[in-house]
């Protein structure tokens, strides 16, 4: 009798488990945008932005280099042609439109916007802002004034901005003078505020990293020799799995890792803010040509 009612009790217990899990949301997809170059042609090759469930985040490169394989015969292929998952659209049609920018009027060279998408999702479309009427000129606001809360407050997130920093950009700045930059900001700009339905407060480190509307000028934090070591570094790391299949050579990524890790410091200066690392590096790698030859 009583095993019966163990027996019946664990089944009620497992029932109930599957239940919750069967109603755990699932994970919204991301938008993604796939662009390649082909060094020896002179084209880029450009999607268009669609969404990508976290299950197939891993499949989209090997779907988007097939078809620049089969269709374009490219074969000296990124890794990462597509990135991804973008916080909003309107982050990567950005990214999407520096690189058309970058190839076709910077370095004048066609580029081939293809409508592929993967899995054959719809193409993400970016609202075109409505244009806003001419206003009447009104008196200019009065500058914030820095509180003494404000500063009291910016040099007790000093901690939190550090291990931010030892989280996301180890290696490309001094953590604890990424630190300082944020409270210099924070004190050089008492006026950015977020005010939404859960109130008002300062705008999270992690605003000043995407750099839609607030932006860390990281100036102060430019080593040219930690940008070097930690650029050379990233793309050895990149190729190390088409190293060890012999896909290219350790000599050529070395070598290319090199012309990287020269370009880079220079690409991020002219522009030295937090959210354009990435894109300093696109166009770092862009600059170094195709790493196999």
């Amino acid at each position: 009798m009583r095993f019966a009612f163990l027996l019946s009790l664990s089944v009620r217990v497992l029932s109930s488990s599957l239940a919750w899990v069967s109603r755990a949301p699932a994970q919204a997809p991301g938008p993604y945008v796939c662009m390649t170059r082909d060094f020896s042609k002179r084209v880029g090759y450009v999607s268009p932005i669609f969404n990508v469930s976290p299950d197939n985040a891993t499949k989209v490169n090997p779907a988007w280099n097939q078809v620049m394989t089969s269709q374009y015969g490219i074969t000296a292929l990124p890794d990462l042609s597509c990135q991804g998952p973008y916080p909003r659209v309107t982050t990567a049609d950005s990214a999407r439109s520096k690189f058309i920018n970058l190839v076709q009027n910077t370095m004048k060279q066609k580029v081939v916007q293809l409508d592929w998408t993967y899995a054959g999702a719809p193409p993400l479309a970016v609202a075109a802002a409505p244009a806003a009427p001419p206003a009447a000129p009104s008196p200019a606001a009065a500058p914030a004034v820095l509180t003494a809360a404000d500063r009291q407050s910016a040099e007790a997130e000093v901690p939190q901005s550090k291990s931010y920093c030892e989280v996301n950009y180890r290696g490309v700045f001094d953590c604890d003078c990424f630190a300082q930059a944020v409270l210099h900001h924070r004190l050089a700009h008492p006026e950015e505020w977020i005010r939404d339905v859960d109130g008002a407060r300062r705008p999270p480190v992690h605003d000043l990293a995407i750099g839609i509307t607030y932006k860390l000028d990281c100036t102060e934090c430019l080593d040219d020799q930690r940008l070097m070591a930690w650029a050379r570094k990233t793309v050895q790391e990149q190729f190390g799995q088409a190293v060890m299949g012999n896909r290219i050579t350790q000599a050529q990524v070395d070598h290319y890792a090199d012309c990287v890790a020269k370009a880079f410091p220079a690409r991020l200066r002219a522009s030295p803010y937090l959210h354009q690392i990435q894109p300093a590096m696109n166009e770092a790698r862009i600059s170094c040509g195709n790493p196999r030859g």
